[in-house]
């Protein structure tokens, strides 16, 4: 077989192959409360309450204050915010991240 089709091949193959879930195609509020985000994070605007005994800030209309890259760096523990780092790592996978920045973004106090 030729390289070219070989490569053809390859390339038809990776397309017929599912692809991993995107930020898109997941729920942002879910991912936030199975990661137990609400043990210390109320987001108001949503009906989600703190339960923990630590009490930060609502996120309602503080992250669409922020680009994604600095809240995706917070939530890693890699930027600060008003001096601090966040206390916890997020533990999800990039793609849960990505879609709980884009959902907690679309969380503002007009709604």
């Amino acid at each position: 077989m030729s390289s070219s089709r070989c490569l053809s091949s390859l390339v038809l193959a990776a397309g017929l192959l599912p692809l991993p879930a995107v930020a898109a195609d997941l729920d942002g509020k879910k991912i936030f409360v199975d990661q137990k985000c609400n043990m210390c994070h109320a987001v108001s605007s949503a009906g989600i309450e703190a339960t923990g005994k630590i009490k930060a800030p609502d996120l309602t209309g503080l992250a669409s204050k922020l680009d994604a890259k600095t809240l995706t760096g917070f939530l890693k523990k890699e930027t600060e915010i008003n001096g601090k780092k966040h206390i916890k790592p997020f533990t999800g996978t990039p793609e849960e991240m990505a879609a709980v920045v884009a959902w907690l973004q679309t969380q503002d106090k007009k709604k």
